[in-house]
């Protein structure tokens, strides 16, 4: 078999596990779910002792060594206004960015069950090179498809390029030991007025998909990103869609299973698992990233408990957060007051407070983890309660309280109880 050669491989240092504290809790914290704030490359060895074998069904859209750097675009609430917040750097170079997935490749061989399946999703940048990684680390047996998915029309600039257009990004599916444990047949509805070639109607339950996706009127699957008002985006840059995402999970996986995204970025992944009843683990070295991820999370219809942890050094920056208690007879309630948010560039001058996205409450007041037994979301129109009331019987000495403001900045404050 051929093989891949870049400058450093063999060479190249395992990067240590990282030691994982849990942050918050949210739901409970089902063990099953984790939101990880840290690099892949760290985060997966530290995975491995307690997960090898026992994941599912891995999708990972990585970085793909274009050599840009990406801002996620901040709604400023109650404005119109956007604000560019760095999210991440995509600039390793082709050597580095190989040493680095192929230390990938391995830790994800490693955790995948037999018959797991891997879903690798990039672009012409990378995909020849990650091939031949990848047919090296799983074996060319395990290579299933090439699926190619058609981002949807072209307009605008994208169209005045003096070459064929881009006009999609590719999969590379892989099967643990070369066969695949689950897979279920995906089918596209008939069309209104389908017939086969023969002219008589369908017998079938619907046309099968083929490896080539969001090609036919059949199969509409177009990027969220050229989609003017999809009510999915977030502002983060190459954020996937729910429905593409969907597919991939439903085909490949079974409700109780694990699935696992170790480059989250928006969160896509988690939030498909939990809708279709999956346990996920999901981790991002961007706390942006961790940020977007948690709030679509929580603003879920049902959200699903989940545990998000940091490793030692990642954490989000920092703001003062003030807090007023009250005590109404046997009730306890919890105000915003303040939120120390620095001067931000470019957006319109307003109180702290109004950078607030969501809030969080933990009613115990502990030290360790946050256990954010409340939370409120600013809704799409937005709104948000700045003020939440709790029955004493139910509260400790002293309460927790966590808002996270919309450029992925958070302030923590501990407020004892007797002082109400």
């Amino acid at each position: 078999m051929a093989e891949l050669v870049w400058r450093g491989k063999g060479r190249a240092r395992r990067a240590r596990p990282l030691a994982l504290r849990d942050d918050e809790l949210h739901g409970g914290g089902a063990p099953g779910n984790r939101l990880v704030h840290g690099e892949a490359e760290r985060v997966l060895p530290a995975l491995l002792p307690a997960l090898a074998g026992k994941v599912a069904l891995v999708y990972v859209d990585p970085p793909f060594d274009t050599g840009g750097s990406f801002d996620y675009l901040a709604a400023v609430p109650g404005e119109r206004a956007r604000v560019a917040v760095p999210a991440y750097r995509d600039a390793r170079g082709l050597d580095t960015w190989l040493a680095w997935f192929h230390g990938l490749a391995r830790d994800l061989e490693a955790l995948l069950a037999d018959g797991g399946s891997l879903y690798v999703h990039l672009d012409a940048h990378a995909a020849h090179y990650a091939k031949v990684v990848l047919d090296e680390v799983l074996g060319a047996g395990a290579f299933q498809r090439e699926i190619v998915w058609r981002i949807g029309w072209i307009s605008g600039f994208k169209s005045r390029a003096r070459s064929w257009i881009r006009n999609h990004d590719t999969i590379l599916y892989y099967a643990k030991g070369g066969r695949p444990a689950t897979f279920h047949k995906a089918l596209a509805p008939y069309p209104p007025g389908y017939v086969r070639r023969d002219g008589a109607p369908p017998r079938g339950r619907g046309i099968p998909l083929d490896d080539v996706w969001n090609a036919s009127a059949a199969d509409r699957l177009d990027s969220i990103q050229i989609v003017s008002f999809s009510g999915e985006k977030v502002g983060y840059p190459t954020q996937k869609n729910e429905a593409l995402v969907s597919r991939i999970v439903q085909a490949s996986s079974n409700p109780g299973d694990l699935v696992l995204d170790c480059c989250a970025g928006s969160g896509t992944t988690p939030v498909v698992a939990s809708r279709l009843g999956r346990r996920w683990i999901a981790c991002d070295a961007s706390p942006v990233a961790i940020h977007v991820a948690r709030r679509r999370l929580l603003s879920l219809a049902e959200p699903a408990a989940f545990v998000l942890q940091r490793g030692a050094r990642a954490r989000a920056e920092e703001r003062e957060l003030g807090v007023r208690v009250e005590r109404i007879g046997r009730e306890v309630a919890i105000e915003l007051a303040s939120y120390a948010m620095p001067p931000v560039p470019g957006a319109p001058r307003r109180g702290g407070l109004r950078w607030i996205e969501g809030w969080s409450v933990d009613w115990e007041g502990r030290q360790g983890p946050l256990r954010a037994a409340t939370s409120l979301w600013r809704s799409r129109r937005g709104e948000l309660a700045m003020r939440v009331v709790q029955a004493a019987a139910d509260a400790p000495r002293a309460v927790r309280v966590r808002a996270y403001d919309a450029l992925g900045g958070q302030g923590t404050a501990r407020v004892p109880l007797g002082s109400a």
